[in-house]
Parts: structure tokens; C-alpha cells; sequence
């Protein structure tokens, strides 16, 4: 049986209101319950993939102040649309040394002279595992909202965090709140950004319809 979407119409000044600081705790837990996510995909590339998380992180993207909150270091990854609720995007950044090291765990099982691949297959490498990420992270948040979550294709980014975030904020006038968390391959030399932008209204509505089991 499909389920049905709840209904998102509220305002963005009621939005505003009802994520009141008692909501901080259950995203902290939604970004938890993500990185366990991403960690369940990461298994099944086989082998020592362990993950270790630095901080999850949330809070509202400023426009006007990103540099407050995000870095201008460059970042390869990727960005995926989220085309059912919560909708918004996720993106998935690597530095540039964890680009190059992740697309080597990529290949290294399919291509005996790592020394002879070509941008293009690294980069199609490092897309495949930002999308498992994003995949991941989205696969444990509709385990927990107990409905689908349809995410799109992903398109590769290579930019400064700040303006990967910034171009992100402009392509939804409903796009601010984020969850984030900085994750880490010990032994494979590789740190990602995993950063989520729900739509507001949509999201605030999700989280007053969970149950506080859903998220212990």
C-alpha cells in the first residue's frame, strides 16, 4: 500500500515557530540515524569500511552569512534532488586529497593500474560513492518518517563548500534549515560532507509527525 505525503501547507512564519529548540535534539538524531545509514551502504563494498563521524551538526543556511558556517575550501561531490518529502537537495563533498583517495577504493577492485585511469572513470568513481552516501543517508531517514523517499540522479559539483551551499539555497525559495554531518574512512584516508536542505515547511511538518520512538 502507498503512502500518502503529509499535507505541507503551512506557512513559512508558522514553520519558523513551531521548530522551536525542544526540535534540535530529534535533528541531531536524524543526522545520527543518517550516518548509520550511509554506514549499512558502505558494507557492502566488503572489507574495513568503517565510519567514524566528527559532529553532526544542524541550523539555517543564511544566505547572507554563509561564510560564518561554511568553508571556502574547495570540494568534489556531488548534489541529489530530493523529488518526494521532505523534497530539497543533499549534497555530498570530498576534499580534494579524500576525492582522489575515494575514487582509488572505487577502482581499486576493477582496475589492476590504478596509475591508468582517466578523469573521467575517477571522477564516474567518486559520483558512485557520493551517491551511495546521499542513498544511505536518505535510506535511514525513511525508515524513520516510515515512507519513500525518491532521490534523483546526482550531478557531480566541484566548488568551495560555501558556494556549493549557496548555489544549493538559490534554487528553492523554501530551502535554509540543514542537517549535516562531517563522516570519515579511518582507513582509507577519505572525509565527506553530508549535508541535507529539506524544504521548511515540509520538514517542520515531517518532524511534528514523529513519534518520539521513531527516534530514540
Amino acid at each position: 500500500m502507498s503512502r500518502q505525503e503529509p499535507d505541507t501547507r503551512q506557512t513559512g512564519a508558522s514553520a519558523e515557530r513551531t521548530l522551536a529548540v525542544r526540535k534540535l535534539g530529534v535533528m541531531n538524531r536524524l543526522g545520527e540515524l543518517g550516518v548509520d545509514g550511509v554506514a549499512s551502504r558502505l558494507e557492502r563494498l566488503g572489507g574495513d569500511r568503517g565510519v567514524e563521524t566528527e559532529q553532526v551538526k544542524c541550523g539555517y543556511a543564511d544566505p547572507v552569512a554563509l561564510a560564518a558556517s561554511f568553508d571556502a575550501d574547495d570540494r568534489v561531490g556531488i548534489r541529489v534532488r530530493l523529488s518526494s518529502a521532505p523534497h530539497g537537495y543533499v549534497l555530498v563533498l570530498f576534499p580534494m586529497e579524500s576525492a582522489n583517495n575515494a575514487a582509488t577504493m572505487m577502482l581499486s577492485d576493477a582496475v589492476s593500474d590504478l596509475s591508468s585511469v582517466d578523469n573521467d572513470l575517477a571522477h564516474s568513481a567518486l559520483v558512485e560513492l557520493g551517491a551511495m552516501m546521499a542513498y544511505g543517508f536518505m535510506d535511514a531517514w525513511a525508515d524513520t518518517f516510515e515512507q519513500q523517499i525518491d532521490v534523483g540522479t546526482p550531478r557531480r559539483l566541484h566548488a568551495p563548500i560555501r558556494d556549493a551551499v549557496a548555489q544549493t539555497l538559490g534554487m528553492d525559495d523554501d530551502l535554509g534549515i540543514y542537517i549535516g554531518a562531517r563522516l570519515h574512512l579511518p582507513d582509507r584516508g577519505i572525509d565527506a560532507d553530508v549535508l541535507v536542505f529539506p524544504e521548511t515547511d515540509t520538514f517542520v511538518t515531517l518532524l511534528e509527525l514523529l513519534r518520539l520512538e521513531q527516534v530514540v
